[in-house]
């Protein structure tokens, strides 16, 4: 099923979609507030061995929010819009950096951009696609699925995949923020 040519059967309740939009922005602006400011040497530097810099974030993030993306708008299963809602779930997990994950294999950095701003208007140009589907959409996004590439997170509705792709844009904010308050980082900006 591609959303985009999917017949609208049920309407998207407007206090989901308004909440979906808010994690969406939230996400996004975190992202983009995250890595305002640094430089091109600045975000090369890895705060400890086996860390990513700030580019290797920068391009998870714009990578994941492609293939997420991608997910939502193609062919889709079919699912009871009543089932099992780990909203809360998302919501409060999504942004515990108390837990590490390792990336899916398809949004592992591997530098597929050669400087930040590369990366930073992949993920603009990307998300401004998500958030213009969220907007323009009247499809009920609970009923449908898909099997997210993260073992982590397996099958999850179309709604709880876009309310993921904004709390992991946050995570991941909250992580450039611990790059940059990193001892390395500090010292490396000082000299």
């Amino acid at each position: 099923m591609n959303m985009n040519t999917m017949p609208v059967t049920k309407s998207c309740n407007e206090m989901e979609k308004a909440t979906l939009l808010e994690a969406l922005r939230k996400g996004g602006d975190s992202f983009l507030c995250s890595v305002a400011g640094v430089d091109e040497v600045a975000c090369r530097l890895r705060p400890a061995e086996n860390r990513w810099s700030v580019l290797e974030c920068a391009e998870h993030v714009a990578v994941a929010e492609e293939v997420m993306l991608g997910l939502v708008t193609s062919e889709r299963k079919a699912r009871s819009p009543e089932g099992v809602k780990r909203d809360d779930r998302i919501l409060r997990s999504g942004t515990d950096r108390s837990t590490r994950f390792d990336a899916s294999d398809q949004s592992q950095p591997r530098g597929r951009f050669s400087t930040l701003a590369e990366a930073v208007a992949h993920f603009r140009t990307t998300h401004a696609r998500t958030l213009r589907l969220v907007e323009l959409t009247g499809e009920n996004l609970r009923a449908t699925e898909v099997t997210h590439p993260h073992r982590a997170v397996g099958v999850i509705s179309t709604y709880e995949c876009l309310l993921l792709m904004g709390t992991h844009a946050q995570r991941h904010a909250l992580q450039i923020e611990e790059i940059k308050n990193s001892l390395a980082y500090r010292a490396a900006m000082a000299s």
